[in-house]
């Protein structure tokens, strides 16, 4: 065993009163690397890469709230809340900085905590995500329509909903596979936590202060890869990279290449 190396540790923050299920796994003398997932999925779809980290690195992986083991009652805590509760975990732990990787909504929450907490982020890496700063407008647009495409499979037919949803967002079967073990946990109880999203974007003019890896999928729709091309051109200190056979969720469809540009990238940083 690598020293430092520590097996996966299940742990609870109290939160409001309720308690926040959080995952340590990886090389504790090593720096950390908090890893935030897509809107109805959990923490499992980073497996393929805390796998590949951990033995530099100690990663952190979350069920963003209403999502996996973090179920409340109605809207006592929800998704905006996340940026202070990564806050709050990195305090119980002694950690003073980390970077970020978030897919899709968990991009939107890496941004927010980076935004928050300048100093506590060394550097974001986005997939399939946009700005919460700049530029945003369309995309916010065409996610209300496809809400309401939500709606209608929520209200007849959650297996339906489920289904759809992960077809969305992997293309490859095993990507599908593992992003459909997560997305069973979400039912229509879970809804109430992703209210209040709105709080996670900022309008900002000026350039991020943090390295910024964006990166997207060959076979991700155009309006997600044309606002990750929009975003490299606005934000000075960002790198993007376009990850061929991969989806939405380019961690899951191709994990050893995104680990690789992920790899390059955090060396560097």
């Amino acid at each position: 065993m690598i020293m430092g190396y520590e097996p996966e540790d299940q742990r609870k923050l109290v939160y409001k009163n309720s308690t926040v299920t959080y995952y340590i796994k990886g090389n504790r003398e090593g720096k950390t690397i908090f890893m935030l997932h897509p809107a109805f999925a959990d923490h499992t779809i980073f497996n393929h890469q805390t796998d590949y980290f951990k033995d530099k690195y100690q990663i952190i992986t979350l069920d963003m709230p209403g999502h996996g083991q973090n179920q409340f009652k109605g809207s006592t805590i929800t998704i905006n809340e996340t940026p202070e509760i990564i806050h709050h975990i990195l305090a119980e732990n002694g950690i003073k900085a980390c970077h970020l990787i978030g897919v899709s909504l968990g991009s939107l929450v890496a941004q927010s905590f980076a935004d928050r907490y300048p100093h506590q982020a060394e550097s974001v890496t986005i997939v399939g995500g946009y700005s919460i700063h700049k530029a945003n407008e369309h995309i916010l647009k065409a996610q209300r329509k496809e809400g309401l495409k939500w709606i209608l499979y929520i209200l007849f037919s959650m297996k339906k909903f489920r289904n759809y949803v992960t077809s969305v967002s992997c293309h490859t079967s095993q990507g599908r596979e593992l992003f459909n073990r997560g997305i069973q946990h979400f039912t229509r109880r879970s809804f109430p936590a992703m209210s209040g999203m709105n709080a996670l974007f900022t309008k900002k003019d000026t350039h991020v202060p943090y390295p910024l890896l964006i990166i997207t999928g060959e076979h991700d729709i155009k309006l997600a890869q044309d606002a990750a091309v929009e975003m490299h051109a606005l934000e000075k200190h960002s790198h993007i990279v376009h990850l061929s056979g991969a989806g939405h969720c380019a961690n899951v469809d191709t994990p050893r290449e995104f680990n690789s540009v992920v790899d390059d990238f955090l060396l560097k940083n």
